[in-house]
């Protein structure tokens, strides 16, 4: 009896050391396969994570319970960067759309989200009638400059501040061409080296971060992009793009790798490990399992494939010695470096043997290895460790932002990086800064890409863009901003003046922007981090406020002078979701110093142009949105905060709730803080309202019109089955309101503008010429000259 039971203690803990083996190796769970999730940027589990992050690899999990967690955390370390909380903000974006207000997430039909994503990336939605009088054009920015703060009389140079390149190509047959992707799901194209850049097949929703793109070797024509997980292919430069994976056998891959001697054959790197095409893309096969975050071809042997992956928690080198028909680990590789937040791999035509390896492994240290091919033997040499005098690189944000090449000219000049990039001309021995949060050249932090030519060029794409440099970073006179017509700026904040064409905004990634006639076509940075503010002070030339920046700024005159001053500014209104559910200060249409915002539950008023402000009004709960009458200014209306609409017609000292809108037949207790509503230009009674997706959220909407000042609502939304974001109103000639609805590219569906007047009884489309991914974040009249403008993912547009 005591040897049964001790045969049965044995058996049990092998069981649970098994059960807790399986545990510890569990990546992924089903939430990262939700759409918009690139799940290559999720690093391993750590015992150490906050309680937060420990979340994000349970399942299930509650949406609300781990928001709390995230944001109490993030109050106590604000700016924190690293690969955990890099990764929970993608997540958090994508998951948001589906959780129930109970915090549950639904888990969505991936196979039924892709297929609709492909309908529209085939055109089977593309048959909406175009309306001739919209003609969007991009507005900016379309050159970043810096600000010349302190009045050089030097004209300040072109800023590498303007839009998140995840990934580029340039062509081996015409190293003019380039084609980049953006984080924002836009590819855009440059014929001359990037003095001048081009955005491509707007109205072709890739569906998502461009994570890679590569060009056929020897037809510039031909380019292949990783979006969405999809694999999307061009043959005519980037004009038309099809989707090559089929719905339920997509993958989203970090890498592309064309084989140079057979063009035909197209490996793929991701999370779902390796797969292999030999039809240019039209089908593939997998030939590894295991996730992988690079892959590379012999330069002289094109049979023998590297591949980067994991087993047990550490890294592993695969190669294929057949053309990748089958991957084996490599045994001599080191088997003992704990995989923390992926690696990467480069190969050099300079000496074809050579292998070079960085690992983002524990305790936020890199390390660098070198393979040398020799024999049919692998000698394997470690060159450096991070966070090191020799080496000061750390993980950064992990695989967001790592980058690795080697010279095909020279084996001894290496380039690395995450948050910053290094090199080292003495093979790997030393290593010094060239820039990032530090180092001699001004390029942004978090380098996403790299590409180092035979002809001694070198691209570097960050947050901020496209860099080149003609001699390997060493000469401030060689180093070239490319970033002229570069659109996917993500615009999280925008307002503008009414008589003055003045635009600002803070951006993701990009700090705030200044856009305006005579200044186009440069935009200045203005500083700050990724606030979602900006606000044009009306009545006063070039007055704007930031709320990241201190004071306000009088901004100068032209792109190139100083700016003239600064003013008190002393309140800014409550910005939630990076914008997507963002407050706004509102102007009294009559007197160009009173203003008024919702901060928190307070609602607020200033008559000395935001120097100090009265406290006029207490809600029950937080201030999400409001807006004033400019037929009669002392109705306002706002959205509470699980209350919903409110009005006010005394200049905002009383308020009255109006449940109507957010109550069955009409919307539900859902909308509640979600509203957004423009006002008639002539009738301060005479509402139009829609259920406002944020930042993260996917809910398809509807629009009402209310003409007794939100008592009793009109169904408005009419045949329309969209993800409706927001409204604006533009004055007419006849007195009456043309109404603008936006809405979101969201659950594999377009984004598109319609139009609707009283005497209609559906919505028509005012698309022509619109991005097609756009994610809007809000949209305005520009009274002076009669337009409609919107700012989003891609920047600022008008029509």
């Amino acid at each position: 009896m005591m040897k049964k039971l001790f045969l049965y203690r044995i058996v049990f803990l092998i069981l649970l050391l098994s059960c807790l083996s399986a545990t510890a190796q569990e990546q992924f769970t089903p939430y990262d396969e939700f759409p918009g999730i690139i799940k290559d940027y999720k690093p391993a589990y750590q015992d150490d994570f906050p309680v937060w992050a420990m979340m994000l690899y349970d399942f299930p999990v509650n949406y609300n319970e781990i928001t709390k967690e995230f944001t109490t955390y993030i109050r106590q370390y604000p700016d924190q960067k690293d690969p955990i909380t890099r990764y929970y903000k993608i997540w958090s974006k994508a998951i948001e759309g589906y959780s129930l207000p109970d915090g549950s997430i639904q888990i969505p039909d991936r196979k039924t989200y892709d297929q609709h994503l492909m309908d529209a990336q085939l055109g089977v939605y593309n048959d909406q009638k175009l309306r001739n009088d919209a003609n969007w054009t991009f507005l900016g920015p379309k050159e970043t400059f810096w600000l010349n703060e302190t009045g050089s009389p030097d004209d300040p140079l072109s800023c590498p501040w303007q839009v998140n390149v995840y990934a580029f190509d340039v062509a081996a047959a015409n190293n003019d061409i380039l084609f980049c992707g953006t984080e924002t799901g836009y590819v855009n194209k440059t014929t001359d080296s990037g003095l001048t850049w081009q955005l491509l097949a707007p109205d072709y929703p890739f569906g998502g971060g461009v994570t890679a793109v590569t060009i056929h070797p020897m037809d510039p024509d031909i380019v292949y992009a990783s979006a969405g997980n999809q694999v999307h292919k061009s043959i005519d430069g980037g004009l038309t793009w099809l989707p090559l994976l089929q719905s339920g056998n997509t993958f989203y891959p970090n890498s592309l790798e064309i084989d140079t001697e057979d063009p035909q054959k197209i490996f793929s790197s991701s999370g779902d490990g390796i797969h292999i095409s030999l039809d240019g893309g039209i089908n593939w096969a997998e030939k590894w399992s295991t996730s992988c975050w690079d892959v590379d071809i012999k330069p002289d042997d094109h049979n023998i494939i590297y591949a980067l992956s994991k087993n047990s928690g550490n890294f592993v080198l695969i190669l294929s010695t057949d053309g990748g028909q089958n991957f084996d680990p490599e045994p001599s590789f080191p088997s003992s470096i704990v995989e923390s937040s992926g690696g990467l791999i480069a190969v050099t035509e300079a000496d074809p043997d050579l292998l070079f390896v960085i690992m983002l492994s524990a305790d936020n240290t890199p390390y660098l290895y070198k393979g040398d091919y020799n024999g049919g033997n692998w000698i394997w040499t470690f060159m450096a460790s991070g966070q090191t005098p020799e080496f000061g690189m750390n993980n950064g944000q992990g695989y967001f932002d790592l980058v690795l090449d080697v010279s095909p000219s020279d084996p001894d000049i290496i380039m690395v990086g995450t948050t910053t990039l290094f090199k080292s001309f003495d093979g790997g021995n030393n290593f010094s800064a060239v820039g990032g949060y530090y180092g001699n050249f001004s390029i942004h932090p978090d380098i996403q890409d790299i590409k180092m030519l035979p002809n001694g060029k070198t691209w570097v794409s960050t947050d901020g863009g496209m860099n080149l440099t003609t001699d390997n970073f060493t000469l401030q006179t060689n180093y070239h901003v490319r970033v002229n017509g570069l659109i996917g700026s993500d615009m999280w904040g925008f307002d503008q003046g009414w008589n003055e064409d003045l635009v600002v905004g803070g951006r993701y990634h990009n700090g705030n922007t200044a856009i305006a006639d005579f200044y186009q076509p440069k935009a200045l940075r203005m500083g700050g981090a990724e606030s979602p503010t900006g606000w044009v002070v009306q009545g006063r030339s070039r007055h704007a406020a930031f709320n990241d920046l201190g004071n306000g700024w009088i901004l100068p005159a032209t792109a190139e002078s100083k700016p003239e001053g600064r003013f008190i500014f002393s309140k800014y209104p409550t910005m939630d979701e990076y914008g997507g559910r963002r407050g706004n200060i509102v102007s009294h249409p009559n007197y160009y110093g009173t203003l008024f915002l919702g901060e928190e539950t307070g609602f607020w008023k200033s008559t000395d142009m935001g120097v100090s402000y009265d406290l006029l009004y207490s809600f029950p709960n937080k201030v999400r949105y409001l807006q004033i009458s400019y037929s009669n200014p002392l109705v306002l209306y706002a959205d509470i905060v699980n209350y919903g609409l409110y009005k006010s017609e005394d200049g905002g000292n009383s308020w009255t709730l109006k449940p109507a809108l957010c109550s069955s037949p009409y919307g539900s207790s859902y909308w509640k803080g979600k509203l957004f509503f423009t006002i008639s230009s002539y009738n301060e009674n005479m509402i139009y309202a829609c259920l406002q997706n944020g930042t993260w959220s996917s809910d398809i909407g509807k629009v009402f019109r209310s003409e007794d000042g939100g008592d009793t609502w009109e169904d408005w939304t009419g045949t329309l089955n969209e993800y409706t974001k927001c409204l604006c109103v533009q004055p007419s000639d006849t007195q009456t309101d043309i109404v603008y609805l936006f809405t979101q590219s969201r659950g594999g569906s377009l984004a598109s503008v319609y139009y609707r007047t009283d005497g209609m009884s559906d919505w028509e489309s005012f698309n022509d010429n619109y991005p097609v991914g756009m994610s809007v974040n809000l949209a305005m009249p520009f009274f002076r000259d009669g337009k409609i403008r919107m700012a989003g993912n891609a920047g600022v547009w008008e029509s």
